[in-house]
């Protein structure tokens, strides 16, 4: 997974195949398949987990301007993690567990501005618009 998360983040999702992610853990091609049963698990693991930092970021931050500030860094630093965890999730599991993660991280980011709004203001900074 390790491997998945480097590639994703530095090449971005669809960089990802299981045959890399073996490569680069330097690993048999199989060893993948013994933890996940295809691409779209791994891909939905490595975008839970990406919730998982992301809601550990906010749930320390102090201040409406922390909570803005931890959001966007996220985003800024992670941007192939990023546009996944918002992105269409292959594994219905992930894809469920998602929907209450991102509940969360709603009731998170209310007092700066809420999740639509600094949603909106991350990916038009990732797409060089802002």
């Amino acid at each position: 997974m390790d491997a998945a998360i480097t590639l994703i983040d530095i090449r971005g999702r669809h960089a990802l195949t299981m045959r890399e992610a073996a490569r680069r853990a330097g690993v048999s091609e199989a060893a993948p398949y013994r933890h996940f049963a295809n691409l779209d698990e791994l891909l939905g693991a490595v975008a839970l987990e990406g919730y998982e930092i992301l809601i550990g970021d906010l749930e320390t931050a102090s201040s409406a301007r922390a909570l803005h500030d931890a959001y966007l860094a996220f985003a800024d630093d992670f941007p192939g993690r990023y546009e996944l965890m918002f992105g269409r999730l292959g594994d219905r599991k992930a894809a469920a567990r998602r929907r209450k993660l991102v509940d969360e991280v709603a009731d998170l980011t209310e007092e700066a501005g809420g999740l639509a709004a600094l949603h909106g203001i991350a990916s038009l900074r990732l797409a060089g618009l802002g």
